[in-house]
């Protein structure tokens, strides 16, 4: 029988509910005074908890358990064409206004540094307009898109072990490592061949900023778990 829950009608309403990590507390602490988890997930319910929440907590609870995360429901070979539809998409947009923001990189390197032997720049403010086009609409929907994969894995919290999380984002540091390296090379290059400049020394400087920062993140990203909060 489920205890009805108490009487608010005189009480001031909640500004702000209890954070989950409390949640997961008090049901591992009515699970060890041997109530089960039927009875604790109706009491839960009648007291106003929402039932996603409810079992986000029992994730946790059963976890620490166990000592292994839930296993994925898609056994790590693949996911929704949602799934990899919005992953594809943002790093897509990752590359386009990061290759934006290099290119005005170079182009403002090529107009403070002008190279004496090469004049043929082309039309400076066409370039910039492109680059500024191309970096005005990927970045915001990257952004948005980023922004809607972090919210799903905070709600969803097996989805930070999914296959197409892992698979398309070390494809993507597997990408940003490579132009990395190959930066490096013709650094490396044009320096042994005694043909460094200063303005090839920015440039190098520019894509190892930006692609370094993008490496850096993600690098971090994949191995993030789920966080109670």
């Amino acid at each position: 029988m489920v205890p009805e829950s108490p009487d608010r009608s005189s009480e001031q309403p909640l500004t702000q509910p209890k954070t989950r990590s409390e949640l997961v507390n008090f049901i591992a602490a009515a699970r060890s005074q041997g109530a089960s988890d039927d009875f604790i997930s109706k009491l839960l319910l009648s007291f106003g908890w929402p039932q996603r929440e409810i079992e986000r907590a029992y994730f946790v609870v059963y976890e620490e358990l166990v000592g292994i995360p839930i296993p994925s429901p898609y056994g790590g070979q693949g996911e929704s064409a949602r799934d990899t539809f919005v992953y594809l998409l943002s790093f897509v947009t990752l590359g386009m206004w990061t290759q934006a923001l290099g290119e005005i990189g170079f182009i403002l390197i090529n107009h403070i540094i002008p190279d004496p032997l090469n004049r043929s720049y082309g039309d400076f403010s066409f370039q910039v307009a492109f680059c500024l086009a191309r970096l005005l609409v990927a970045y915001p929907v990257y952004l948005l898109l980023m922004r809607k994969i972090l919210k799903e894995l905070s709600v969803y919290r097996e989805k930070a072990y999914s296959g197409v999380r892992k698979w398309l984002t070390y494809i993507a540091l597997l990408l940003v490592a490579l132009v990395g390296i190959g930066t490096l090379m013709a650094f490396l290059t044009s320096f042994l061949r005694g043909e460094l400049t200063p303005r090839f020394l920015l440039k190098v400087l520019v894509i190892l900023v930006i692609d370094g920062g993008v490496l850096a993140y993600y690098s971090q990203w994949i191995q993030r778990r789920p966080v109670q909060v």
